[in-house]
Protein backbone atom coordinates (compact mmCIF):
# COMPACT_ATOMS: atom_id res chain seq x y z
CA UNK A 1 0.00 0.00 0.00
CA UNK A 2 1.55 3.17 -1.05
CA UNK A 3 0.95 7.02 0.38
CA UNK A 4 1.82 10.03 -0.73
CA UNK A 5 5.28 10.19 1.70
CA UNK A 6 6.07 6.79 -0.61
CA UNK A 7 5.26 7.70 -3.93
CA UNK A 8 7.06 10.93 -3.57
CA UNK A 9 10.11 9.15 -2.34
CA UNK A 10 9.85 6.41 -5.03
CA UNK A 11 9.83 9.22 -7.66
CA UNK A 12 13.05 10.67 -6.13
CA UNK A 13 14.61 7.60 -6.63
CA UNK A 14 13.47 7.29 -10.56
CA UNK A 15 14.76 11.10 -10.91
CA UNK A 16 17.18 12.29 -8.03
CA UNK A 17 18.90 15.06 -9.92
CA UNK A 18 15.43 17.06 -8.81
CA UNK A 19 14.77 18.61 -5.70
CA UNK A 20 12.51 16.92 -2.97
CA UNK A 21 9.89 19.60 -3.01
CA UNK A 22 9.42 18.88 -6.93
CA UNK A 23 8.16 15.52 -5.94
CA UNK A 24 6.24 16.49 -3.44
CA UNK A 25 4.54 18.76 -6.10
CA UNK A 26 4.29 16.51 -8.95
CA UNK A 27 2.44 13.86 -6.75
CA UNK A 28 -0.20 16.60 -5.33
CA UNK A 29 -0.95 17.55 -8.75
CA UNK A 30 -1.43 13.84 -10.17
CA UNK A 31 -3.27 13.32 -7.62
CA UNK A 32 -5.54 16.24 -7.74
CA UNK A 33 -5.86 15.65 -11.38
CA UNK A 34 -7.03 11.96 -11.14
CA UNK A 35 -9.11 12.97 -8.39
CA UNK A 36 -11.34 15.39 -11.05
CA UNK A 37 -10.88 12.88 -13.92
CA UNK A 38 -14.57 11.14 -12.61
CA UNK A 39 -17.35 10.70 -10.22
CA UNK A 40 -14.83 7.83 -8.26
CA UNK A 41 -16.98 5.79 -6.15
CA UNK A 42 -14.53 6.71 -3.23
CA UNK A 43 -15.27 10.46 -3.60
CA UNK A 44 -18.93 10.14 -2.67
CA UNK A 45 -20.06 10.85 0.94
CA UNK A 46 -23.72 11.00 2.52
CA UNK A 47 -25.57 13.05 5.33
CA UNK A 48 -28.85 14.69 6.24
CA UNK A 49 -30.13 17.88 6.68
CA UNK A 50 -33.17 17.74 9.82
CA UNK A 51 -34.96 21.14 9.49
CA UNK A 52 -35.51 22.24 13.19
CA UNK A 53 -39.39 22.79 14.79
CA UNK A 54 -39.20 25.54 17.27
CA UNK A 55 -42.39 26.31 19.40
CA UNK A 56 -45.47 28.31 18.69
CA UNK A 57 -44.30 32.04 20.30
CA UNK A 58 -47.22 32.17 22.28
CA UNK A 59 -48.31 35.99 22.00
CA UNK A 60 -44.22 37.07 21.92
CA UNK A 61 -43.88 39.77 19.90
CA UNK A 62 -40.72 41.38 18.82
CA UNK A 63 -39.18 44.85 18.21
CA UNK A 64 -36.48 46.25 16.46
CA UNK A 65 -34.77 50.10 15.58
CA UNK A 66 -33.84 51.21 12.07
CA UNK A 67 -30.23 50.21 11.30
CA UNK A 68 -30.04 47.93 14.30
CA UNK A 69 -28.48 45.00 15.02
CA UNK A 70 -30.47 43.86 18.28
CA UNK A 71 -34.07 42.17 17.98
CA UNK A 72 -35.68 42.50 21.19
CA UNK A 73 -38.15 40.35 22.65
CA UNK A 74 -41.36 41.00 24.65
CA UNK A 75 -40.86 37.40 26.33
CA UNK A 76 -38.68 34.25 26.74
CA UNK A 77 -38.12 32.43 23.62
CA UNK A 78 -34.80 32.41 22.49
CA UNK A 79 -32.45 29.70 22.82
CA UNK A 80 -29.20 29.15 22.13
CA UNK A 81 -28.66 26.57 19.50
CA UNK A 82 -31.24 29.26 17.87
CA UNK A 83 -27.99 30.21 16.84
CA UNK A 84 -27.07 30.10 12.81
CA UNK A 85 -31.46 30.05 12.19
CA UNK A 86 -33.17 32.58 10.29
CA UNK A 87 -35.74 35.14 12.15
CA UNK A 88 -38.25 36.70 10.12
CA UNK A 89 -40.86 39.58 11.30
CA UNK A 90 -44.65 39.56 10.17
CA UNK A 91 -45.10 36.07 10.80
CA UNK A 92 -44.18 32.56 9.66
CA UNK A 93 -46.49 32.21 7.17
CA UNK A 94 -47.85 36.36 6.84
CA UNK A 95 -47.02 37.98 2.97
CA UNK A 96 -44.53 40.43 4.51
CA UNK A 97 -42.24 43.29 2.79
CA UNK A 98 -39.40 42.15 5.94
CA UNK A 99 -36.80 39.75 4.07
CA UNK A 100 -35.40 37.03 6.13
CA UNK A 101 -32.43 37.62 8.78
CA UNK A 102 -29.69 35.21 10.17
CA UNK A 103 -29.33 34.69 14.23
CA UNK A 104 -25.40 35.94 14.50
CA UNK A 105 -25.28 35.92 17.94
CA UNK A 106 -27.90 34.25 21.25
CA UNK A 107 -27.96 37.30 23.42
CA UNK A 108 -30.50 35.69 26.50
CA UNK A 109 -34.43 34.29 26.11
CA UNK A 110 -35.21 38.04 24.89
CA UNK A 111 -32.47 39.53 22.67
CA UNK A 112 -30.59 37.92 19.69
CA UNK A 113 -28.14 39.54 17.08
CA UNK A 114 -28.79 39.54 13.60
CA UNK A 115 -25.72 39.23 11.19
CA UNK A 116 -26.59 42.67 9.13
CA UNK A 117 -28.29 45.87 10.60
CA UNK A 118 -32.22 45.78 9.79
CA UNK A 119 -33.01 48.00 7.08
CA UNK A 120 -36.72 48.65 7.59
CA UNK A 121 -38.53 51.03 9.33
CA UNK A 122 -38.63 50.73 13.54
CA UNK A 123 -41.03 47.44 14.47
CA UNK A 124 -42.81 47.54 17.32
CA UNK A 125 -44.48 44.56 19.18
CA UNK A 126 -44.31 42.14 15.62
CA UNK A 127 -45.08 38.74 15.27
CA UNK A 128 -42.19 36.12 14.53
CA UNK A 129 -41.24 33.07 13.31
CA UNK A 130 -37.47 31.40 14.00
CA UNK A 131 -37.06 28.52 11.63
CA UNK A 132 -34.45 27.38 9.05
CA UNK A 133 -34.30 27.50 5.52
CA UNK A 134 -30.35 28.28 4.88
CA UNK A 135 -28.14 25.27 5.34
CA UNK A 136 -24.45 25.26 5.33
CA UNK A 137 -22.81 22.26 3.50
CA UNK A 138 -19.54 20.36 5.06
CA UNK A 139 -16.58 21.41 4.70
CA UNK A 140 -15.51 18.55 2.00
CA UNK A 141 -18.67 19.32 0.08
CA UNK A 142 -18.34 19.71 -3.54
CA UNK A 143 -21.63 19.06 -5.13
CA UNK A 144 -25.04 17.55 -4.56
CA UNK A 145 -25.04 13.88 -6.29
CA UNK A 146 -28.90 13.90 -4.95
CA UNK A 147 -31.31 14.79 -2.47
CA UNK A 148 -34.81 13.41 -1.81
CA UNK A 149 -37.77 13.76 0.89
CA UNK A 150 -38.07 10.28 2.00
CA UNK A 151 -41.37 10.88 3.75
CA UNK A 152 -43.00 12.67 1.31
CA UNK A 153 -41.40 9.97 -1.54
CA UNK A 154 -39.45 12.11 -4.25
CA UNK A 155 -36.28 13.38 -5.09
CA UNK A 156 -35.40 16.99 -4.64
CA UNK A 157 -34.39 19.22 -7.40
CA UNK A 158 -30.35 20.52 -6.50
CA UNK A 159 -29.69 22.91 -9.27
CA UNK A 160 -32.84 25.19 -9.08
CA UNK A 161 -31.49 29.19 -9.03
CA UNK A 162 -31.79 32.21 -6.83
CA UNK A 163 -33.16 33.92 -9.87
CA UNK A 164 -35.64 31.08 -10.74
CA UNK A 165 -36.99 30.94 -7.15
CA UNK A 166 -37.17 35.09 -7.23
CA UNK A 167 -39.24 34.87 -10.62
CA UNK A 168 -41.50 32.30 -8.60
CA UNK A 169 -41.77 33.28 -5.37
CA UNK A 170 -39.95 36.50 -4.62
CA UNK A 171 -41.61 37.07 -1.13
CA UNK A 172 -40.48 33.58 0.20
CA UNK A 173 -44.49 33.17 1.24
CA UNK A 174 -44.38 29.48 0.12
CA UNK A 175 -43.64 26.93 3.23
CA UNK A 176 -44.25 23.27 3.93
CA UNK A 177 -42.36 20.14 1.86
CA UNK A 178 -39.60 21.22 0.57
CA UNK A 179 -38.15 19.90 -3.12
CA UNK A 180 -35.44 22.57 -4.20
CA UNK A 181 -32.20 23.46 -3.00
CA UNK A 182 -30.64 26.71 -4.11
CA UNK A 183 -27.22 28.23 -3.21
CA UNK A 184 -28.11 31.24 -1.48
CA UNK A 185 -24.44 32.13 -0.67
CA UNK A 186 -20.99 31.52 0.84
CA UNK A 187 -20.74 31.91 4.56
CA UNK A 188 -17.69 32.31 6.83
CA UNK A 189 -17.18 29.34 8.86
CA UNK A 190 -15.11 29.78 12.08
CA UNK A 191 -12.11 27.45 13.77
CA UNK A 192 -10.97 29.83 16.33
CA UNK A 193 -8.68 28.92 19.56
CA UNK A 194 -9.92 28.02 22.66
CA UNK A 195 -7.40 29.46 25.58
CA UNK A 196 -5.98 27.58 28.65
CA UNK A 197 -8.40 27.31 32.18
CA UNK A 198 -7.38 30.11 34.19
CA UNK A 199 -8.28 30.00 37.80
CA UNK A 200 -9.98 33.35 38.83
CA UNK A 201 -11.43 32.35 42.44
CA UNK A 202 -10.27 29.69 45.09
CA UNK A 203 -7.14 27.40 44.87
CA UNK A 204 -8.16 23.59 44.47
CA UNK A 205 -7.82 21.91 41.27
CA UNK A 206 -8.96 22.84 37.98
CA UNK A 207 -10.66 21.55 34.94
CA UNK A 208 -8.62 21.08 31.33
CA UNK A 209 -10.15 22.97 28.19
CA UNK A 210 -9.86 21.18 25.08
CA UNK A 211 -11.83 21.02 21.41
CA UNK A 212 -12.20 18.61 18.86
CA UNK A 213 -12.99 21.24 16.35
CA UNK A 214 -11.73 24.31 17.41
CA UNK A 215 -13.49 27.56 18.85
CA UNK A 216 -16.63 27.61 16.39
CA UNK A 217 -18.07 30.95 17.43
CA UNK A 218 -18.07 34.06 15.24
CA UNK A 219 -16.38 36.29 18.17
CA UNK A 220 -14.25 36.25 20.64
CA UNK A 221 -15.77 34.87 23.72
CA UNK A 222 -15.05 34.48 28.11
CA UNK A 223 -16.48 31.02 29.05
CA UNK A 224 -16.84 31.18 33.25
CA UNK A 225 -16.96 27.80 34.95
CA UNK A 226 -17.83 27.55 38.64
CA UNK A 227 -17.64 24.95 40.67
CA UNK A 228 -20.96 24.49 42.85
CA UNK A 229 -20.61 21.14 45.06
CA UNK A 230 -17.08 19.70 45.99
CA UNK A 231 -15.66 16.72 45.63
CA UNK A 232 -13.84 14.19 43.87
CA UNK A 233 -15.30 13.62 39.68
CA UNK A 234 -18.67 12.13 39.55
CA UNK A 235 -19.63 13.94 43.03
CA UNK A 236 -18.46 17.39 42.17
CA UNK A 237 -21.47 19.52 40.38
CA UNK A 238 -20.73 23.16 37.75
CA UNK A 239 -22.20 25.60 35.89
CA UNK A 240 -20.91 27.17 33.15
CA UNK A 241 -22.01 30.49 30.96
CA UNK A 242 -20.25 32.11 27.65
CA UNK A 243 -20.11 36.12 28.28
CA UNK A 244 -21.86 36.68 31.51
CA UNK A 245 -24.89 34.98 29.48
CA UNK A 246 -27.42 33.03 32.65
CA UNK A 247 -25.78 30.23 34.01
CA UNK A 248 -26.34 26.65 32.52
CA UNK A 249 -28.12 24.06 34.70
CA UNK A 250 -26.01 22.18 37.56
CA UNK A 251 -24.09 19.49 35.66
CA UNK A 252 -22.52 16.95 37.60
CA UNK A 253 -18.37 16.37 36.47
CA UNK A 254 -18.10 12.90 34.56
CA UNK A 255 -16.69 10.52 36.33
CA UNK A 256 -14.16 8.70 33.88
CA UNK A 257 -11.92 11.98 32.94
CA UNK A 258 -14.17 12.36 29.98
CA UNK A 259 -14.83 15.86 27.64
CA UNK A 260 -17.86 17.45 28.60
CA UNK A 261 -18.97 19.66 25.62
CA UNK A 262 -20.43 23.60 26.29
CA UNK A 263 -20.85 25.08 23.00
CA UNK A 264 -18.92 26.39 20.01
CA UNK A 265 -16.43 23.55 20.18
CA UNK A 266 -15.61 24.15 23.75
CA UNK A 267 -15.11 21.12 26.04
CA UNK A 268 -13.74 20.45 29.16
CA UNK A 269 -12.34 17.42 31.28
CA UNK A 270 -11.68 17.08 35.32
CA UNK A 271 -8.82 14.86 36.47
CA UNK A 272 -9.08 13.27 38.94
CA UNK A 273 -9.19 15.44 42.13
CA UNK A 274 -11.00 16.90 45.21
CA UNK A 275 -12.64 20.05 43.64
CA UNK A 276 -13.84 22.69 45.63
CA UNK A 277 -17.36 24.69 45.81
CA UNK A 278 -17.34 28.12 45.42
CA UNK A 279 -14.36 27.99 42.90
CA UNK A 280 -14.41 29.86 39.53
CA UNK A 281 -12.50 29.46 36.31
CA UNK A 282 -12.14 31.40 33.06
CA UNK A 283 -11.76 30.24 29.75
CA UNK A 284 -10.76 32.84 26.57
CA UNK A 285 -11.18 32.15 23.23
CA UNK A 286 -10.29 34.06 20.15
CA UNK A 287 -12.54 33.96 16.94
CA UNK A 288 -10.92 33.09 13.23
CA UNK A 289 -12.72 33.00 10.19
CA UNK A 290 -11.53 30.28 7.40
CA UNK A 291 -12.53 29.46 4.05
CA UNK A 292 -16.30 29.83 4.18
CA UNK A 293 -18.32 27.20 2.90
CA UNK A 294 -21.77 27.02 0.96
CA UNK A 295 -24.99 28.01 2.03
CA UNK A 296 -28.29 26.26 0.09
CA UNK A 297 -31.84 28.02 0.58
CA UNK A 298 -34.39 25.20 0.97
CA UNK A 299 -37.76 25.69 -1.14
CA UNK A 300 -40.41 25.96 0.06
CA UNK A 301 -39.52 26.97 3.38
CA UNK A 302 -39.28 24.22 5.84
CA UNK A 303 -41.34 25.13 8.41
CA UNK A 304 -42.90 22.85 10.75
CA UNK A 305 -42.00 20.04 9.09
CA UNK A 306 -40.10 17.38 10.89
CA UNK A 307 -38.60 15.39 7.82
CA UNK A 308 -35.40 14.15 7.28
CA UNK A 309 -33.89 14.97 3.65
CA UNK A 310 -30.94 13.04 3.18
CA UNK A 311 -28.36 13.73 -0.09
CA UNK A 312 -25.56 11.79 -1.24
CA UNK A 313 -22.53 14.41 -2.64
CA UNK A 314 -19.32 14.47 -4.31
CA UNK A 315 -16.96 15.52 -1.75
CA UNK A 316 -13.16 17.42 -2.16
CA UNK A 317 -10.07 15.14 -0.73
CA UNK A 318 -7.73 16.94 1.52
CA UNK A 319 -4.33 17.74 0.50
CA UNK A 320 -1.77 15.51 0.70
CA UNK A 321 0.68 16.27 2.61
CA UNK A 322 3.63 13.89 4.83
CA UNK A 323 1.03 14.49 7.82
CA UNK A 324 -1.94 13.71 5.89
CA UNK A 325 -0.32 11.35 3.71
CA UNK A 326 -3.28 8.75 3.44
CA UNK A 327 -4.78 7.40 -0.44
CA UNK A 328 -7.81 6.06 -1.06
CA UNK A 329 -7.88 2.50 -0.74
CA UNK A 330 -8.24 2.16 -4.55
CA UNK A 331 -5.30 4.59 -5.02
CA UNK A 332 -2.95 3.49 -2.40
CA UNK A 333 -3.02 0.35 -3.94
CA UNK A 334 -1.86 1.23 -7.07
CA UNK A 335 0.45 3.49 -6.64
CA UNK A 336 2.42 2.75 -9.63
CA UNK A 337 -0.52 4.92 -11.85
CA UNK A 338 -0.11 8.29 -9.77
CA UNK A 339 4.10 7.19 -10.11
CA UNK A 340 3.88 6.72 -14.01
CA UNK A 341 1.94 9.72 -14.33
CA UNK A 342 4.46 12.02 -12.26
CA UNK A 343 7.19 10.27 -14.25
CA UNK A 344 5.37 11.70 -17.53
CA UNK A 345 5.71 15.49 -16.10
CA UNK A 346 9.00 14.75 -14.54
CA UNK A 347 10.31 13.90 -18.24
CA UNK A 348 8.20 16.90 -19.50
CA UNK A 349 10.27 19.76 -17.10
CA UNK A 350 13.12 20.85 -19.21
CA UNK A 351 14.90 22.03 -16.06
CA UNK A 352 15.88 25.72 -15.41
CA UNK A 353 18.43 27.74 -17.15
CA UNK A 354 20.97 27.33 -15.00
CA UNK A 355 20.11 23.82 -14.17
CA UNK A 356 18.85 20.93 -16.84
CA UNK A 357 16.85 18.43 -15.72
CA UNK A 358 18.62 15.16 -17.16
CA UNK A 359 15.28 12.99 -17.37
CA UNK A 360 13.79 15.62 -19.75
CA UNK A 361 12.70 13.59 -23.08
CA UNK A 362 9.53 14.61 -24.33
CA UNK A 363 9.54 11.02 -25.98
CA UNK A 364 10.22 9.20 -22.81
CA UNK A 365 7.33 11.77 -21.63
CA UNK A 366 4.97 10.27 -24.37
CA UNK A 367 5.94 6.63 -23.11
CA UNK A 368 4.98 7.45 -19.60
CA UNK A 369 1.39 9.26 -20.57
CA UNK A 370 0.37 6.11 -22.78
CA UNK A 371 0.99 3.79 -19.56
CA UNK A 372 -0.28 6.33 -17.23
CA UNK A 373 -3.14 6.15 -19.70
CA UNK A 374 -3.88 2.53 -19.99
CA UNK A 375 -3.39 2.57 -16.03
CA UNK A 376 -6.06 5.10 -15.48
CA UNK A 377 -8.48 3.35 -17.65
CA UNK A 378 -7.76 -0.32 -16.01
CA UNK A 379 -8.65 1.61 -12.39
CA UNK A 380 -11.41 3.44 -14.55
CA UNK A 381 -13.06 0.15 -14.95
CA UNK A 382 -12.69 -1.34 -11.78
CA UNK A 383 -14.67 1.78 -9.99
CA UNK A 384 -17.15 0.58 -12.95
CA UNK A 385 -17.28 -2.49 -10.68
CA UNK A 386 -18.51 -0.50 -8.00
CA UNK A 387 -20.64 2.09 -9.28
CA UNK A 388 -20.94 2.07 -12.46
CA UNK A 389 -21.11 5.77 -14.16
CA UNK A 390 -21.54 5.08 -17.88
CA UNK A 391 -24.59 3.87 -18.12
CA UNK A 392 -28.06 5.82 -18.21
CA UNK A 393 -31.54 4.71 -18.71
CA UNK A 394 -34.38 6.80 -20.69
CA UNK A 395 -36.82 7.95 -18.16
CA UNK A 396 -40.34 8.27 -19.90
CA UNK A 397 -42.18 11.00 -17.53
CA UNK A 398 -45.45 10.69 -19.26
CA UNK A 399 -46.21 7.12 -19.32
CA UNK A 400 -47.33 4.76 -17.25
CA UNK A 401 -50.05 7.20 -15.56
CA UNK A 402 -50.89 7.07 -13.06
CA UNK A 403 -47.48 7.91 -11.97
CA UNK A 404 -46.15 5.86 -9.09
CA UNK A 405 -44.47 8.44 -7.03
CA UNK A 406 -44.75 12.30 -6.39
CA UNK A 407 -41.31 12.80 -8.76
CA UNK A 408 -43.13 14.23 -11.65
CA UNK A 409 -45.54 16.53 -9.86
CA UNK A 410 -42.25 17.36 -7.21
CA UNK A 411 -40.44 18.26 -10.78
CA UNK A 412 -42.99 19.98 -12.35
CA UNK A 413 -44.97 21.74 -9.71
CA UNK A 414 -42.62 24.65 -10.04
CA UNK A 415 -43.29 25.45 -13.78
CA UNK A 416 -47.20 24.67 -13.38
CA UNK A 417 -49.88 27.11 -12.57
Amino acid sequence: MDNFTTLWRRLGLRAPALDPTFHQDIIRDCFNQLVERREWSWAIAHTSIFPPVYPSTNGITASISANSYIVTLSGAYFTPDMQGKQIRLGGQVAITAYPTYTLLKYLGPTQAQLDTPWIGPDIVDAEFSVFQCYFPVPEDFQYFISMVNSTSNYRVWTDISQATLDTYDPQRSNYGNSYAMSLYDTTPAYQGTVGSVIQIDGSGPAPISTTDVGYTYPENSIYTVKLIAGGTIGTATFQWRQDGQDWSPVITTPDDESAYFLSNGVAIYFPAGNYVAGDMFAIQCLATAIIGVPRYEMWPRPLQTPYVYPYIYRKVLPDLTDDNPNLPAPIARRGDVLLEMAMMYCAQWPGTETTRNPYYDLNLARRHELKAEMLINELELKDDDTAIKNLNYQEIDYYPAPWMDGRWLQRHAIYGG
